[in-house]
């Protein structure tokens, strides 16, 4: 029968699904139920079957309300006759995937305490290693036994709150957790497809999930619900998926994952508009290729939200041309209700993101044997989905991520789905999947997997191309760091890529990195990627950040990765603590002039560094700038400072040299004030500093790094000069490689004349602390 959309929020009229099979078939007894490949079965064979295996269940095994049982069978008509043949004893049905090895079904059988499996030929061995002969039998589908049974149901009371499934999940992080699900689940998630598209008994239902997972079982509700046939594939094939759709005359299915970018991959066949499909469900259409999916095809794809613990959630209309491209999840059915939370559990306004939270029927009762898990995804009744949403001001729901599976790079959240959807709006990309990739800098850096189309080289220039491509869809940030080719991927049974098989499988290939060589990294340096902007902060605050060779070596290359454009919008420079930097590390003092020079050089490159970025470089002076580090602050395109910003350069007293080309980039700023600052060796503070134009802003310290922040995104709107620019207001690079041929003669007279070791003496002495004996000495040789 037609359920009329009017009657979405009703209560199924058939509570549970063995009433539901055995009404469909005294209605319509040879109307065609399941066809699996070149045969089929109507509604009165099959509930006959069911009927008659049922007291076998019973008779001969000792099945009792309540009890588990296992079906471990690939795609074959065996698979839903003893789910509802389980059903029917008042048992509870246990799906197994048909991939599992010994570990994943030795713990689903323990689990779930399962005491009968199905299963066939092909996995009689595995399933007899594994089950324990004692507590678990096991059945060969060859032969079920069921012939000499009554075809009529045995008695035996079922209702819509009995449990029906132990539906495991798909397990993509450690083992999966089942949920319980009972007969309610499932007849209300028919109810809710049938009046949402309207399907009928003309209507030819498909399938090509395994059975294992939940969305065959759906379908095969559906099928009871509206007195249609369901065809089975034996498993999913991009490239002769639309062959079996004509073959079987279908008019409705269900794709999930990354089903529709696969099959829109396929090469245009003219006969692609030659099928039969009145209306498409989809979970997870990828929204710049919606409009292209129905246009190759030929009929409306709309999306449908929910999870194994929840069924249907969100589906949008098929009556709404508007839902083409829009990205929106749909809005709730009416047995369900939505609200998007912050982490406290608050909701969010429209506009922000959040998470997603589900309440309402259909809904499993918890997982099995996890009260904490229970607890912990069930709060009042609300499940907590754990998909990143945003509420748009017309009520519909779009997705933005997953909350586990991001990339923390910096100071960034990266959803891995939406790296994922532009590396696949590539033509060279067939699919694609991002991980986080551990880093001693980020924290964790974006590594895509992708698998090429047809005909191109996995080179280097290819993921080059690949990676450049993807840099003009997404932030600067977000663009994979690591690209790595695949033939395949590994695949959940609900045809998600099973990313941590993918990360650990024994054959992988060579990973291109595009970031620059990262050296030793060090503790002394963090990198935040703050609104497209990297913040990199000195953290050394016991030791006021003061600055070693091998951190000036390692700032310099962080300068310059993130100065190109590509990665970051801009750089701040800032400190942790209550200095900028106290400049130069003496507690490291030159042993020999080599060393010297090498100080020396260390400086100059940052100042390279900085002048030579396609980006603007602000300083965030949040406190004391010390010698070479408020020279640093020099070559910054704008400092911003705090009420405790304080310059100091104490070279001159202390026999030193500067060292970073102040000589051309301090009487640029302050004018004749350069003098007193490097001779006079005078303390300036902040309001002097903002007075002579030494900082350009003062805020207050909470608010320093987010004003370095906006000022560069207000200096980089989305189309600028801003490079071309920079290069023409900040100094000429052969008046800085002059000043520094100065400073290095200077630098050397001084190491001489042993004014330097001196200055370095006398640094120790004002600190009333013995200097680094070893060093000193040396320096005296």
């Amino acid at each position: 029968m037609t359920i009329a959309a009017d009657r979405l929020g009703e209560d199924p009229s058939t509570p549970t699904l063995t009433a539901l099979l055995a009404e469909r078939a005294a209605q319509s007894p040879d109307g065609e139920f399941l066809r699996f490949g070149d045969r089929s079965w109507t509604f009165g064979e099959i509930d006959a079957w069911t009927s008659r295996l049922a007291h076998r269940l019973i008779e001969t095994d000792g099945v009792e309300p309540g009890d588990r049982v296992a079906v471990m069978l690939p795609n074959v008509v065996q698979w839903p006759v003893v789910w509802l043949a389980a059903l029917k004893a008042g048992a509870v049905a246990v799906p197994v995937n048909a991939k599992y090895q010994q570990a994943d079904l030795a713990f689903v059988l323990k689990d779930s305490g399962a005491r009968l499996v199905f299963t066939d030929h092909d996995h009689l061995r595995l399933v007899h290693g594994v089950a324990n002969p004692g507590a678990v039998r096991v059945v060969d589908i060859a032969d079920d036994g069921s012939a000499r049974f009554p075809a009529s149901a045995p008695d035996v009371a079922v209702a819509a709150d009995t449990l029906a499934n132990l539906q495991y999940t798909s397990g993509t992080t450690g083992f999966p957790k089942a949920c319980m699900l009972t007969h309610d689940y499932w007849v209300r998630n028919g109810w809710l497809c049938a009046a949402s598209t309207g399907l009928g008994p003309d209507d030819v239902l498909l399938t090509a999930q395994p059975f294992s997972y939940m969305d065959p079982l759906w379908n095969v509700a559906v099928a009871l619900t509206v007195g249609a046939p369901l065809a089975v594939l034996p498993r999913f094939s991009a490239s002769g998926f639309f062959a079996d759709v004509r073959r079987h005359g279908a008019t409705f299915f269900y794709v999930l994952g990354s089903m529709p970018t696969l099959l829109l991959k396929q090469p245009p066949d003219p006969s692609d508009r030659d099928n039969s499909v009145r209306m498409v469900l989809c979970s997870g259409i990828p929204a710049d290729l919606h409009a292209a999916l129905e246009e190759r095809w030929g009929a409306p794809w709309r999306e449908v939200y929910g999870m194994t613990e929840s069924g249907f959630d969100l589906v949008s209309s098929f009556a709404d041309p508007a839902a083409v491209g829009s990205g929106s999840l749909g809005r709730p059915v009416p047995t369900k209700q939505v609200r998007v939370v912050a982490p406290d559990g608050t909701e969010v306004p429209a506009g922000e993101r959040g998470e997603l939270t589900v309440k309402g029927k259909p809904m499993m009762t918890g997982y099995w044997n996890r009260p904490e898990d229970t607890a912990r995804v069930l709060r009042d009744g609300w499940l907590h989905t754990g998909d990143v949403v945003v509420r748009g001001d017309d009520g519909e729901i779009r997705i933005v991520g997953r909350i586990k599976d991001m990339v923390r790079r910096g100071g960034e959240n990266i959803a891995s789905a939406e790296v994922e959807a532009a590396l696949e709006r590539d033509p060279a990309v067939v699919a694609a999947a991002v991980v986080a990739e551990p880093d001693d800098l980020m924290g964790e850096e974006v590594k895509a997997f992708v698998q090429l189309a047809d005909g191109l080289a996995a080179g280097r220039s290819t993921a080059d191309s690949i990676v450049q491509r993807a840099g003009t869809q997404l932030a600067r940030f977000k663009v994979p760091r690591y690209v790595e080719f695949v033939d395949d991927f590994p695949r959940t049974p609900s045809e998600r890529v099973a990313k941590p098989a993918l990360k650990e499988r024994a054959d992988p290939g060579a990973v291109y990195d595009f970031g620059p060589s990262r050296g030793q990294s060090l503790p002394d340096l963090r990198v935040d990627i703050t609104r497209d902007v990297a913040v990199v902060t000195l953290s050394r605050p016991e030791k006021l950040n003061a600055l070693t060779v091998a951190t000036r070596r390692r700032l310099a290359s962080l300068i310059r990765e993130f100065g190109t454009g590509r990665k970051a919008r801009g750089i701040v420079l800032t400190g942790e603590g209550r200095a900028f930097s106290a400049g130069e590390d003496l507690g490291a003092a030159p042993a020999c002039y080599d060393e010297v020079k090498t100080a020396f050089e260390t400086f100059h490159d940052i100042t390279r560094a900085i002048l030579e970025t396609r980006v603007p470089v602000v300083a965030a002076v949040n406190g004391l700038a010390v010698g070479g580090a408020s020279e640093i602050t020099l070559c910054c395109d704008t400092r911003i400072g705090t009420p405790a910003t304080e310059y100091y350069q104490p070279e001159n007293r202390r026999g030193l040299t500067i060292s970073n080309a102040t000589s051309v980039l301090l009487p640029r700023l302050v004018r004749g004030r350069a003098i007193r600052m490097v001779l006079g060796a005078h303390r300036m503070d902040a309001e002097e500093a903002l007075r002579i134009g030494l900082l350009d802003e003062i805020v207050e310290p909470d608010e320093l790094v987010d004003r370095a922040v906006e000022t560069v995104l207000d200096w980089t709107p989305p189309t600028n000069t801003t490079a071309t620019h920079l290069a023409l207001l900040r100094p000429r690079p052969a008046e800085i490689e002059e000043a520094f041929a100065r400073e290095d003669l200077a630098a050397r007279e001084a190491w001489e004349s042993g004014v330097y070791r001196a200055g370095i003496q006398s640094f120790w002495t004002e600190k009333g602390a013995p200097a680094a004996p070893d060093r000193i000495d040396a320096a005296r040789g």
